[in-house]
């Protein structure tokens, strides 16, 4: 009981650190959360309005039909017919798309000719999709003219016909409405509150019970070896707990019931347990190899926001390359991302699904199992010194 009682002590020393490292995660979590939802990113697809200028410059029904429609799909800019202007404003990026129509349109048109001049910043993806929007409208008068239809009917019919759009119904085959639930980005980011909470808490413990004083001291003492080290898992499990109760109970508090709500709660209860024993190893390895707090800091740093980055935590997996991937594919991060991914995507799981759930599960621990294993080298190697 004396042993537990002074890992107690040392770790009611951290515990402020600790708990900064968890409202920093709630923090980011709530803010990006927070931000999806003020600019409407849901998952789905939404177009983007450019800004574009059209210049008519024959004043026909061409021209109207262009300004019309262009005004409907994209943002319709007034700018002055004046070549150092054009300029000015293409290479500010005030607009993306410039539409001249000259005189003599209407005829050039009828005789299959160019009929519209464009301005773009070469080479930009902006101009070739505006590009193929423009093109499509002209493309469907001339269809128009060719069934006999004049060309003021034909501009109007083709201005008419785009504004048909498909209904598109979204078929609820995962059983979430095609979007994430706001519990699962909370869950995304939380290794990061997990290791950097963690790893500066438990190490510090790790390396004061580590010194040479102390180590004989409790050598010499007439508590034996078992229940020193039993005392110092039970405190260690009782930290690793004490985070992943907080984050786990302040998602249920910010969601309403988060992902007790869920029927995958399970899945994320024993997905953030995983993380939960990855970051306490870390924390054991660290402690073991450091000797200072500010290498600590340092290391703490670099373990955290390494495995967050590479392992999809902070970026998302589909983003990274191919040959980050087969790197991040040894990261415990990564296959937690993959199961999070997973539970965020669907809401009801296959046999198949569960099997990939818990073969990253079982990475995690195998990895958590190797971290152990080599800080007990390590131990046993400076024990010898």
């Amino acid at each position: 009981m004396r042993v537990f009682k002074g890992y107690g002590n040392i770790i009611k020393r951290n515990i402020g650190i600790m708990l900064m490292y968890v409202c920093i995660f709630i923090g980011i979590s709530v803010a990006i959360q927070k931000s999806l939802g003020d600019t409407g990113v849901t998952g789905n697809f939404a177009a983007v309005k450019l800004a574009v200028a059209v210049i008519d410059r024959e004043g026909g029904a061409l021209g109207d039909t262009l300004k019309s429609y262009i005004q409907r799909e994209q943002k319709l800019v007034e700018i002055a017919d004046d070549e150092q202007t054009i300029q000015e404003e293409l290479f500010y990026r005030n607009i993306s798309y410039v539409l001249i129509v000259p005189q003599g349109t209407q005829a050039a048109f009828e005789n299959g000719e160019a009929a519209v001049q464009t301005i773009k910043v070469p080479g930009s993806s902006t101009g070739f999709y505006l590009d193929a929007k423009i093109n499509s409208l002209l493309n469907q008068i001339r269809v128009y003219q060719t069934g006999g239809f004049s060309f003021e009917e034909s501009c109007e019919k083709a201005l008419a016909l785009s504004e048909k759009k498909g209904q598109v119904t979204l078929l609820d085959i995962n059983g979430n409405g095609g979007q994430r639930a706001d519990y699962n980005y909370y869950f995304a980011y939380l290794p990061y509150a997990m290791l950097t909470g963690i790893i500066m808490c438990l190490s510090s413990v790790v390396m004061t019970f580590k010194k040479k004083e102390i180590r004989r001291r409790m050598t010499c003492s007439s508590v034996s070896l078992l229940r020193q080290n039993m005392a110092a898992t039970a405190s260690f499990l009782l930290v690793g707990m004490a985070v992943w109760g907080i984050c786990v109970a302040v998602q249920a508090a910010l969601y309403r019931g988060g992902a007790f709500t869920s029927p995958n709660c399970f899945w994320y209860l024993l997905n953030s347990l995983a993380c939960m024993v990855v970051a306490m190893t870390l924390a054991y390895l660290c402690g073991t190899v450091v000797n200072s707090v500010n290498a600590l800091n340092g290391i703490n740093n670099v373990v955290s926001l390494g495995l967050c980055f590479i392992g999809g935590i902070f970026v998302p997996i589909e983003m990274l390359g191919n040959g980050v991937k087969m790197v991040a594919g040894f990261t415990p991060t990564y296959w937690y991302s993959r199961i999070n991914g997973i539970l965020g995507d669907y809401e009801h799981l296959t046999a198949e699904m569960r099997q990939n759930i818990l073969q990253g599960l079982a990475i995690q621990l195998l990895f958590a199992a190797a971290c152990f294993c080599v800080t007990l080298a390590v131990s046993k190697a400076r024990q010898r010194e």
